[in-house]
């Protein structure tokens, strides 16, 4: 539900019988409010809670949480009977484009030091969970993590007799950005293949909130200004990297942009600019666009993770409308192929 918190996401992902893991007593409302019975679908991952939150979400249903430390361990062990945990490993990964070890996750010795705390006070530990870093792009970071957690899941049933029932191998699964081509199916071949050897038996969690929720929208923006700089064209939108954009700041993205002209112009080397008065607001520097005039619209695939939840109001600007459209995203992208190669697209409002 993080990368986009919409009650469309649910019922969404509740039509395919999926589940939620939820990071926040804001996104456990949103869950209740729109559709009560994916509750009991919920787990909460975020490794540091509020006492409140915790009993919050127990009056919800929501009984599996995770830890990554002693001190989160304890305020779990306040309710022995009524939470199963999942206990969150640090794999440090210097190829993530987000390194999500570095802020939470447990090493070895602190696994076992919160394994021994678990024993002593009786609290229910189904498995652990790690995330490799968002947007991956080399499935072996997946590969080495599990292989990591098989030898600890042996320790842990040598040591104490806990046979885990979980393995939540987390996130990081690409999604298809302007410069990340992947195919994920070839992509999560090895991840399977290993989990099929070392763990047969036990239930196999993952989160793939990015790689699915970025194909879900699609940004529509309008050239509100035009200008010559440094022998560049540049072209101002009516949205920017503090909006729909955003994730070009916080996630290090690039997107595609797309010129929504039916005629084919000669591409210049162009900048993408925002709407606001702050010099960051660049959505794309140097790249070949084909010539446009304000008025012109331009279409930016593959944008739905994180644009919404992390956009700003920032010089109180307004905020691109969301319109549910069912829309067929390959189909849509082979016209746009098309349009750029000498071939006219008609476009149908």
């Amino acid at each position: 539900l993080k990368p986009l918190p919409l009650a469309e996401t649910i019922e969404c992902i509740s039509e395919c019988d999926g589940y939620l893991d939820i990071a926040s007593a804001g996104e456990l409302k949103l869950v209740a409010e729109t559709n009560p019975s994916m509750l009991t679908q919920c787990i909460y991952t975020h490794p540091v809670k509020k006492e409140k939150d915790i009993r919050m979400m127990l009056e919800h249903g929501v009984s599996i949480m995770v830890a990554d430390n002693l001190s989160e361990l304890k305020k779990l062990a306040l309710f022995p009977d009524q939470i199963k945990v999942l206990i969150r490993l640090a794999f440090p990964n210097q190829h993530a484009r987000c390194n999500l070890s570095e802020k939470f996750g447990a090493d070895e010795n602190s696994f076992k030091q919160m394994i021994q705390f678990a024993n002593h006070h009786s609290i229910t530990i189904i498995g652990c969970s790690f995330h490799v870093g968002s947007q991956m792009m080399n499935p072996f970071e997946h590969v080495n993590a599990i292989k990591k957690c098989k030898i600890l899941y042996d320790w842990c049933a040598a040591e104490y007799n806990f046979h885990f029932k979980v393995l939540d191998i987390g996130g990081g699964f690409p999604a298809q950005y302007a410069h990340d081509k992947c195919d994920l199916e070839q992509f999560c071949k090895p991840i399977k293949i290993v989990l099929e050897t070392l763990f047969p038996t036990i239930e196999i969690w993952s989160e793939p909130g990015r790689c699915i929720a970025s194909n879900s929208m699609i940004s529509v923006s309008q050239v509100v200004g035009k200008a010559i700089k440094n022998n560049r064209v540049w072209y101002y939108l009516d949205d920017g990297v503090y909006s729909t954009f955003s994730g070009k700041l916080f996630d290090h993205m690039s997107y595609q942009i797309r010129p929504l002209i039916n005629t084919y112009r000669d591409d210049e080397l162009s900048v993408v600019a925002g709407p606001t008065c702050d010099s960051i607001d660049i959505i794309e520097r140097d790249i070949m666009l084909p010539s446009m005039e304000v008025g012109d619209y331009v279409c930016v695939t593959r944008i739905g993770a994180y644009s919404v939840c992390s956009r700003t109001q920032f010089n109180l600007l307004d905020e691109a409308k969301i319109i549910q459209y069912n829309f067929e995203l390959d189909k849509l992208e082979h016209e746009f192929e098309i349009c750029h190669s000498n071939q006219p697209l008609e476009l149908v409002a």
